[in-house]
């Protein structure tokens, strides 16, 4: 095999390499920082690492959020500084409201398992969605 054959070869294949690695990688270098739950509603990390919001379909901004928790197919999360709970029906596409006695006391929003946002960050996968 000559020289000048295998130079563009190899350059070929180290371009594919190079771009499978890319793709494959946890890293989002070509978009914000977004791993969705299900339904299209996501959790987006804001600019500061600590801070993260609950994105409805086809949205970029959406409810900075303090808890969240989830289970198929209710979303349900605390807003930031909020004494309400966000309930979100993603099978509907319903949202309403409830306050922390309201969801103790439904069998349904108190077993779903409730967790600050950014451990539930760590729980969801950039690539898959939950449901």
């Amino acid at each position: 095999m000559s020289n000048r054959r295998l130079s563009p070869n190899f350059c070929r294949i180290a371009f594919l390499a190079v771009f499978v690695c890319l793709c494959s990688c946890e890293a989002n270098l070509f978009g914000p920082d977004l791993k969705e739950i299900a339904g299209g509603y996501r959790l987006k990390r804001g600019g500061d690492a600590n801070q993260f919001a609950l994105t409805i379909p086809n949205e970029s901004g959406g409810l900075i959020i303090d808890e969240i928790g989830w289970r198929k197919p209710f979303i349900v999360a605390r807003g930031s500084g909020s004494e309400y709970w966000d309930v979100i029906n993603t099978a509907r596409a319903q949202h309403i409201r409830v306050s922390e006695l309201q969801r103790r006391s439904d069998p349904v929003y108190e077993s779903i398992h409730i967790e600050p946002a950014e451990l539930a960050w760590r729980d969801l996968d950039r690539r898959n969605r939950l449901w």
